[in-house]
């Protein structure tokens, strides 16, 4: 479990006391707790006009906000990588540009040929998610600090799993909130240059080699490479990038910082793990694998509103738990992975 506060020191023991005493006023009903909360000005605030229950969620404070955003930040692969852009309402649009300008030689006294680039819009369309998660009533017996940072990474957790499953594995159907994946979308006939097939019986990940890889790595424009990435669960870390980087002049691992978060790099690239790409061992035929190139330029993480969290004492009465139902709102969009023809931001590599 992570730390909801990093560090030690007053201001952090600050943050852990409002957090958790919101917590146990708004979630648990603690007077005690709220009577606490009035004196100090943290206010338990209700969400308008969010339908949650009866009376509506609460509204996160913003410390404790901050520790779930920055946990579900480090857990989810596709909001660490990809482009954040704020919504102003339910729907926004994200400009994309989609040529650029070209260069023409030209003699004395004749006109330079005019060129402009070419620009479009991915429109985002906001879908309220919600993570349900139950807690014990015998939580509120424990000390502040594991409180919150139980609440904080079980809220972020299942938070950025369903993110990085719609960013991934999205089939467009409303299990994954009308959104499509990068797994999918390199399949649809419409992104071959995206669809990087593995050598003959490469259909594991204990049989790809560093060729395989290298290949994937030329499915993306030369732009993305500044900014690329792998993308792989922790099995196909572990028997393709561990197992290769292993070997005599397969490649090199090391470790290093990214986004604040030890990571390794493999042949240069940071390793970002996610457990939504394919974590068994054993045949993968047809099926993306992992992927490589750069998600800020490939796709977009539209973001509306902040969290809301709700409770109910009655949903899970007999097992003495309390639901907390958290919830935002945001759209993903995979929007720069090439054509045909051209290749794009970002690659997958399929089995045969």
């Amino acid at each position: 479990m992570k730390k909801a506060f990093p560090g030690s020191g007053p201001d952090v023991d600050a943050r852990y006391q409002r957090s958790g005493m919101w917590l146990l006023a708004a979630l648990f009903g603690r007077k005690d707790a709220r009577d606490w909360c009035d004196r100090k000005g943290v206010p338990i605030a209700k969400a308008q006009s969010e339908n949650i229950g009866s009376a509506g969620g609460f509204l996160v404070p913003i410390e404790f906000e901050n520790a779930i955003l920055d946990l579900r930040d480090s857990f989810g692969a596709f909001r660490r990588r990809a482009c954040i852009w704020p919504m102003g309402s339910d729907t926004a649009l994200f400009p994309r540009r989609t040529t650029s300008s070209t260069a023409y030689f030209f003699g004395e006294g004749i006109g330079a040929t005019p060129t402009s680039p070419v620009g479009d819009a991915v429109k985002l369309t906001a879908k309220k998610l919600g993570a349900l998660v139950t807690i014990s009533t015998e939580l509120a017996e424990d000390s502040i600090v594991d409180i919150v940072d139980y609440v904080a990474n079980e809220l972020a957790w299942a938070m950025a799993a369903k993110e990085d499953d719609c960013a991934f594995n999205g089939d467009g159907t409303s299990g994954f909130g009308g959104m499509n994946g990068i797994t999918q979308i390199v399949l649809d006939g419409a992104h071959n240059k995206a669809k990087v097939a593995a050598a003959a019986g490469h259909n594991t990940f204990l049989t790809l080699d560093a060729t395989d890889l290298a290949n994937l790595m030329n499915g993306v424009r030369a732009s993305a490479m500044a900014r690329a990435a792998w993308f792989v669960s922790v099995t196909g870390f572990a028997q393709t990038i561990a197992r290769i980087a292993g070997g005599v002049g397969g490649g090199y691992l090391a470790t290093g910082e990214l986004d604040g978060i030890p990571t390794p790099y493999f042949n240069g690239f940071p390793v970002i793990m996610t457990q939504k790409l394919p974590q068994i061992s054993t045949t993968l035929s047809g099926k993306a694998m992992m992927a490589f190139g750069d998600m800020y330029s490939a796709a977009v993480l539209g973001q509306r509103r902040g969290l809301t969290i709700a409770r109910s004492d009655h949903r899970y009465f007999e097992s003495d738990q309390i639901a907390l139902l958290c919830t935002e709102r945001f759209d993903a969009v995979v929007h720069d992975m090439g054509d045909s023809t051209n290749p794009g931001s970002i690659a997958a590599l399929v089995a045969p």
